[in-house]
């Protein structure tokens, strides 16, 4: 009595007897089989299951399990913004008695003035927030029954539900799908080479020698989009070998300029988890100085340091797919200090960094052990040497310039291997 489908008093269909009193016992016949099949036929009939358990057999309707999750406790947020801009402003002004106004303003008194501003920007940002436990409910919510009920508790890492055994059956599988995607582990590799190139050296990583070598040497086969000017990025993929693929592709560098390993670094983590890549240095400055009056003492100055970090940043968002396919959205950047500038203003002196930046957004799709190749981010370094006695520009007297230029070119390599696939 009360649990679904059970029949309504005075209600009978063959094979059952019901008395008229709802609270009267219920009779089954069952002609033939085990007992056992006779408790799956009553518990059939009323849509309930049983179990035998502390000597008895209980017949119930719902029951309680407890799944644990694989995957850390809280939410996982992957931010990245490529900005830039320039903003320029200008004015002009003639003033009366009182005086002039000045940069787009008006004098106090009888005068006039005009400006103009000009702003030039553009941001891309992209901003991704991954909740496990979040979507995982959402998923279980969609398999209840309309007893169910579900408790996500992510600071034990486990979700409660309360429902029928078949769906309980049912959300155990998916609950069981959603940790083997989770716990899939990545490796990534990451290499940072500074090539370093003459003026003989047609000015610019000759890629298509370079995938050439890859290709004969290693049996690597891929390579850039061609027609892509020097200076701007290029993505290419190489395929994996029995070779390193990062070894392979400086050996084949090696053979237009100097190679030159600036930064090697190795991350794991696990499916869908974001994860920060960092190698630089921090270098301190002289960001402002005070200069205050004491009486009875005299003057103080009062030196504020500042510090600015150059050097390699990259976060990384992996997704592997059930083929072992990872699919990577990373953010980079790449800065270095060119120099700290001195700027001086009568007694007062502050020093101000100049730092060359590339920053930019990715979003690749690679096979396990293949090698994505970035290039792009190049300084160049002028040298000239003067020569000859007196004014080296006097050819009179031998003398004479030569000069001679380099480039520098950033290459990255990224390495995503799959663990456990």
């Amino acid at each position: 009595p009360g649990m679904p489908g059970a029949p309504r008093p005075g209600a009978g269909s063959a094979g059952y007897a019901s008395p008229g009193a709802a609270n009267a016992p219920v009779r089954i016949y069952y002609p033939s089989g085990n007992f056992k099949g006779l408790l799956d036929n009553a518990a059939a009939r009323f849509g309930v299951s049983w179990k035998y358990a502390d000597g008895a057999i209980h017949f119930y309707h719902t029951e309680t399990r407890t799944f644990q999750i694989s995957t850390l406790p809280g939410d996982s947020t992957f931010t990245a913004t490529v900005a830039s801009g320039a903003a320029s402003t200008g004015g002009v002004s003639s003033g009366g008695a009182a005086g002039g106004g000045g940069g787009g303003g008006a004098g106090a008194t009888g005068g006039t003035g005009g400006g103009v501003t000009a702003n030039n920007s553009q941001n891309t940002a992209v901003a991704s927030r991954l909740s496990v436990y979040g979507s995982i409910e959402s998923g279980v919510k969609a398999m209840l029954t309309a007893y169910g009920k579900v408790v996500v508790s992510p600071a034990t890492g486990s979700i409660t539900v309360v429902d029928t055994p078949d769906s309980l059956a049912r959300i155990a599988t998916y609950i069981e799908n959603e940790n083997k995607t989770l716990s899939r582990q990545v490796v990534i590799n990451v290499t940072v080479l500074s090539v370093t190139l003459s003026d003989s050296d047609d000015y610019g990583i000759r890629w298509d020698l370079v995938y050439n070598n890859l290709k004969q040497t290693y049996g690597l086969a891929s390579g850039m989009p061609a027609g892509v000017d020097d200076g701007q990025l290029k993505v290419g993929i190489i395929g994996n070998s029995r070779f390193a693929s990062s070894t392979a592709v400086i050996n084949a560098l090696s053979k237009q300029g100097k190679v030159r390993r600036q930064t090697t670094a190795s991350v794991i983590t696990l499916n869908n988890q974001p994860v920060p890549l960092q190698v630089a240095k921090q270098t301190s400055y002289l960001q402002s100085s005070q200069t205050t009056v004491v009486a009875q003492v005299g003057t103080t100055t009062t030196l504020v340091p500042g510090s600015v970090t150059s050097g390699f940043n990259m976060s990384i968002l992996p997704h592997v797919l059930n083929n072992g396919t990872v699919l990577l959205q990373f953010s980079t950047d790449i800065s270095a200090l060119r120099q700290i500038r001195q700027v001086q203003s009568g007694a007062s002196r502050i020093e101000s960094p100049e730092i060359d930046t590339r920053n930019f957004l990715q979003r690749v799709s690679l096979k396990s052990n293949e090698t994505l190749i970035i290039s792009g981010f190049e300084q160049t370094d002028d040298k000239l040497d003067r020569q000859g006695v007196g004014d080296p520009r006097n050819p009179a007297l031998g003398g004479g310039f030569e000069a001679g230029a380099s480039k520098e070119t950033i290459v990255i390599l990224i390495t995503p291997t799959t663990l456990g696939l």
